[in-house]
């Protein structure tokens, strides 16, 4: 064998062992960039408010106050949703106007969160139009002066007056 096939013999081991290496880097930080994300997912699913099953949260001027919803005075109520793309819902449904459930007149909005932390705000001179559906042990927000359906909360579980 001569001095140059050493050579490159010698380049095609030490060329194979760095793309081992470099393999094993990145599987090394793939690993750990999944076991951060995993860490920070139970950090945040535990850091969220657990509301009790068939309740929700009403907090007001930094009191909170427990409502089981199964313990509503319920009425009637019906009105038209709109969603995205214009397309209207008729909604005929037993719940409870939002502002009624709230025990203070001194406020300009109030936040409307899920289970799943996704939130809505709701003007004060809005209240008119807002309504919460009681069913099955949830609540679900509609604006029905809304022309698009994004304040329609599912599964609410907080409402904060501020």
């Amino acid at each position: 064998m001569s001095d140059t096939e050493n050579i490159d013999t010698e380049n095609n081991v030490e060329n194979s062992a760095a793309k081992k290496s470099g393999w094993k880097g990145l599987l090394a930080i793939i690993i750990i960039l999944l076991a951060i994300t995993a860490g920070a997912a139970i950090w945040y699913n535990q850091s969220l408010n657990k509301t009790p099953e068939h309740s929700l949260v009403v907090v007001t001027g930094g009191e909170e106050k427990v409502v089981d919803i199964d313990k509503l005075d319920l009425v009637s109520f019906s009105g038209t949703a709109v969603n995205g793309k214009g397309e209207q819902k008729d909604i005929e449904a037993e719940g409870i106007r939002l502002e009624d459930l709230i025990d203070s007149s001194d406020y300009s909005e109030v936040t409307v969160t899920s289970d799943d932390a996704y939130t809505a705000d709701v003007k004060k001179e809005e209240m008119g139009e807002a309504w919460l559906e009681i069913e099955e042990g949830s609540a679900r927000l509609y604006v029905f002066s809304d022309t698009n359906s994004k304040r329609n909360v599912k599964n609410v579980v907080r409402i904060e007056v501020k």
